[in-house]
């Protein structure tokens, strides 16, 4: 099965923000061409997104629908309240895992689809990640995702996760592959091949930096080894074209010069938040800000030009800060974030 993530996924992309209205469109547009299942919001990052997903639950728009949270009680019950199922991300780095399973078990009792992502593959050995899977399924979760959320993983490495995981876990298997290096075609390829359940694509491969998998691509890849996908490709190249319009008009053609694996300049960029809060895994300091920024990126932007402002003015300008990315539908340079708290100050 493929999942989208354009709305979710694509909304990371350096330079992307989307308003309610071209969310809407654009669910719409890809639910036609046959997908059926969607991870489409970050409920917890702003109400925009609650909004978002309680629409497309409340018509329909995907067979099944998920929203994104991390493995705390307060996004969960966000993600529910929506009417989404459930989808949730490990920490990045984390000590203890009792409170993450005792999460996943409250998330668990829901009564919806559980997935909970172990974040990056790369970072664990083999036998330690299946390990950890495991005790996330135990503790309820429907399905895995393996991820190679910072795009180092290899086709070889891709094979001896999934083909282990499969041997060991009864739940269902989700990979989700970056292309920092190029490879993320060929990793989800070698994910599907090894018994993957679900590949995570995007349309045009937008994502978190340079982006993951490109919808069309594994599609087509997955049907000429025999595989079924259900896509209707002349829906599917309408959907193409009102993404690429979004592309020409909020970024430009730029982006696919940008986005080019190794050298592009977005390998560095980072838009999620809690990639911001992140330096540990994620290197580069450069930043696009939109309805998914957190106040932890927002003041290393402000450190960055020495400024120092109370958690209290913090929060109010990083929750202004969303609402203009959502209600215009743009980004924010650091440049411009460092200005705009600069006029707040005079």
């Amino acid at each position: 099965m493929l999942v989208d993530d354009t709305l979710r996924e694509g909304l990371q992309t350096p330079g992307m923000s989307y308003t309610i209205e071209e969310k809407i469109k654009l669910s719409r547009l890809i639910a036609d061409c046959g997908i059926k299942r969607a991870l489409v919001s970050y409920p917890s990052a702003h109400w925009s997104e609650v909004e978002v997903t309680r629409k497309i639950c409340s018509e329909n728009i995907f067979d099944e629908t998920f929203g994104l949270g991390r493995t705390v009680e307060s996004d969960i019950d966000k993600i529910a309240e929506t009417g989404a199922n459930i989808s949730l991300h490990l920490p990045f780095q984390f000590e203890d895992i009792a409170p993450i399973l005792e999460a996943v078990r409250y998330a668990a009792k829901k009564d919806r689809i559980l997935e909970v992502s172990v974040v990056n593959i790369a970072k664990f050995p083999v036998k330690d990640l299946i390990k950890l899977g495991t005790k996330i399924e135990e503790a309820g979760a429907d399905i895995v995702q393996l991820p190679d959320t910072t795009g180092q993983a290899s086709p070889k490495l891709i094979r001896n996760v999934i083909e282990e995981a499969k041997r060991i876990m009864n739940c269902q298997i989700s990979v989700h592959c970056h292309n920092d290096l190029g490879g993320s075609i060929a990793n989800a390829l070698e994910g599907y091949r090894s018994g993957a359940d679900i590949v995570d694509t995007c349309i045009y491969g937008l994502g978190e930096r340079n982006g993951i998998s490109d919808t069309a691509s594994i599609a087509h890849l997955i049907e000429l080894e025999g595989g079924a996908t259900g896509i209707d490709y002349v829906k599917l190249s309408r959907a193409y074209r009102e993404v690429l319009d979004l592309i020409m008009r909020k970024i430009g053609p730029d982006l696919f010069i940008d986005n080019y694996p190794v050298e592009g300049k977005n390998t560095l960029i980072h838009t999620a938040g809690t990639h911001a809060a992140s330096s540990k895994t994620f290197q580069g300091a450069n930043y696009s800000v939109n309805v998914y920024t957190g106040r932890s990126m927002i003041a290393k932007i402000l450190e960055s030009a020495g400024i120092k402002i109370s958690r209290e003015s913090l929060s109010k300008l990083t929750d202004e800060i969303k609402d203009l990315a959502v209600s215009r539908g743009t980004t924010f340079s650091s440049d411009e974030i460092i200005k705009m708290s600069r006029e707040k100050a005079d």
